[in-house]
C-alpha cells in the first residue's frame, strides 16, 4: 500500500481549521476516498469530452486508412481480408462513441476505455496478421498508442499503468512473432529500447499531470472554504448558506419533502458587547456558534452566521414540528452554557431568539419567502420576551 503522500491544504473542518488533502506520492490519489470521488466526478464532464474527441479522430483516420486500402485493392485487385479488416475498424469508435455518450459516472467511463484499447488492440493485431508488409509500422503505432493511454485516456495513474503495460507486452510480442524473419536484429532492438523510454517518459508525464491536477483540485477546495466559511466563527457564512438553500430548495422541490428555516438572534448582544467590550463579545458569538453547531442532528443540516449577531440554521427534510425541536434544543443549550450577561440584572444569562419557518410545498413559494417570513417570526419572538421560538409556515 502508497503510505506516502505530499498534503496540500484543501478543505476545512467545521471548527473552522484547515486540513491537509494528502497526494499519494506513488499511486497518485487522494487519500480521502470522498475527497478522490468528487475530484473525479468533478472532471467527468471534461474527461467524457475528451474521449469523445478521440473516438471522432479515430474514426477519421480509420476511414482514411480504408480510403487508401481502397484504392490499393481497385488498382492490385489483391488484399480484400485487409480491406474487410479495414472497414471494421471504422465502426469501433463509432460504436464506442455511441455509448459514451450514454456513459454517467466516472468509473463506467474508465471501464470502456479498458474495454476500447483491449478491443482495439485485438483488431490492430489482425491487421497486421492479414498485412505482415506493414510490420516496420508496428513499433510506432505501439509508441502512440503509449502515449494517448499515459497522457490522453482518462484513467487513473495505476489503471493507466498496467493498461500500458499490458499493451507493451503484448503487442511488442505479436509484433516480434510477425516480423521475426522480416526485420534485422537491430532494428528489432532499437524498437525495445525506444518502448522501453516510451513506457518511462509517459510515467513521468502521467505521474506529473495527475498529480497537478489533484493538487489544483485540493487548492480549489480550499479557495472555496475560505470564501464561504465565517472568518470569526469558523462556520458557514451569508455565501455558504444562500448557495446551500439554493441547492436544498431545488432538492426538496424535487423529492416533494418541506424545507425549514431557523432565524437565531442573540438577545441583548449590543448591551453584552458595549459592557463586556468587543473581544469578549466575539468570543460569546465563538461560543454560541460552537453550540448551535453541536445541537444539530444531521450532516446536511446547516449552521450558518447570516451577520452580526444572527444565525441561520437550514434544515432540509424537516416539517414544522421538527424546526420547532431543533429550535428548542438551541435555546435548551445556550441556557445550559449559562454565559453570564452582566449588562442585564443580576445573575442574567445570554439566551437567543429564534423564527422557525417551514415550506411544505416549495414548488408554489420562492427561498426568498422564507427567509422573510423566518425573519418575521424571529422578530415576533422578541417582541414576545425573547428566549423563545415562533414558528409558521408557508
Amino acid at each position: 500500500m502508497d503510505t506516502r503522500t505530499d498534503s496540500y491544504l484543501g478543505y476545512q473542518a467545521a471548527g473552522g481549521e484547515p486540513q491537509p488533502v494528502a497526494v499519494t506520492r506513488w499511486t497518485v490519489r487522494l487519500v480521502d476516498p470522498q475527497v478522490e470521488h468528487d475530484f473525479r466526478v468533478d472532471r467527468f464532464a471534461e474527461d467524457r469530452r475528451r474521449v469523445v474527441m478521440l473516438l471522432m479522430l479515430a474514426s477519421f483516420v480509420s476511414c482514411v486508412n480504408f480510403l487508401v486500402q481502397l484504392y490499393v485493392y481497385a488498382r492490385s485487385d489483391d488484399g480484400l481480408n485487409a480491406l474487410l479488416t479495414q472497414f471494421a475498424t471504422i465502426w469501433l469508435p463509432l460504436a464506442g462513441l455511441a455509448v459514451v455518450l450514454r456513459v454517467r459516472t466516472p468509473n463506467l467511463l474508465e471501464g470502456m476505455m479498458i474495454a476500447f484499447i483491449a478491443v482495439g488492440m485485438i483488431m490492430r493485431m489482425t491487421i497486421m496478421t492479414l498485412q505482415p508488409g506493414l510490420a516496420f509500422l508496428w513499433p510506432t503505432l505501439i509508441i502512440g498508442i503509449i502515449f494517448v493511454i499515459y497522457i490522453y485516456l482518462p484513467v487513473r495513474f495505476l489503471v493507466a499503468v498496467m493498461i500500458a503495460t499490458v499493451f507493451s507486452i503484448v503487442a511488442s510480442a505479436w509484433w516480434l512473432l510477425i516480423a521475426e524473419t522480416g526485420l534485422p536484429l537491430d532494428q528489432m532492438l532499437r524498437a525495445m529500447v525506444w518502448l522501453l523510454f516510451a513506457n518511462a517518459l509517459g510515467f513521468i508525464a502521467a505521474k506529473s499531470i495527475q498529480r497537478g491536477q489533484r493538487i489544483r483540485y485540493a487548492q480549489s477546495l480550499l479557495l472555496k472554504e475560505l470564501l464561504s466559511t465565517d472568518a470569526m466563527t469558523g462556520i458557514g457564512n451569508r455565501r455558504r448558506f444562500d448557495d446551500a438553500l439554493d441547492r436544498e430548495w431545488r432538492r426538496c422541490g424535487r423529492s416533494g419533502r418541506p424545507l425549514s428555516l431557523l432565524m437565531i438572534d442573540v438577545d441583548h448582544f449590543k448591551a453584552y458587547n458595549d459592557h463586556h467590550g468587543h473581544l469578549q463579545g466575539d468570543e460569546c458569538l465563538r461560543q454560541v456558534a460552537r453550540l448551535l453547531v453541536e445541537s444539530v442532528g444531521r450532516p446536511a443540516d446547516l449552521v450558518a452566521r447570516y451577520g452580526g449577531e444572527e444565525f441561520v440554521c437550514l434544515l432540509p427534510e424537516i416539517s414544522e414540528e421538527g424546526a420547532r425541536s431543533v429550535a428548542a434544543k438551541f435555546i435548551m443549550a445556550i441556557a445550559r452554557a449559562s454565559i453570564p450577561h452582566a449588562a442585564l440584572p443580576a445573575d442574567a444569562r445570554l439566551t437567543i431568539s429564534v423564527g422557525a419557518a417551514t415550506c411544505d410545498d416549495v414548488t408554489r413559494q420562492s427561498p426568498g419567502a422564507l427567509v422573510a417570513l423566518a425573519d418575521k417570526l424571529l422578530y415576533a419572538a422578541k417582541r414576545a420576551g425573547r428566549d423563545q421560538v415562533m414558528t409558521g409556515t408557508l
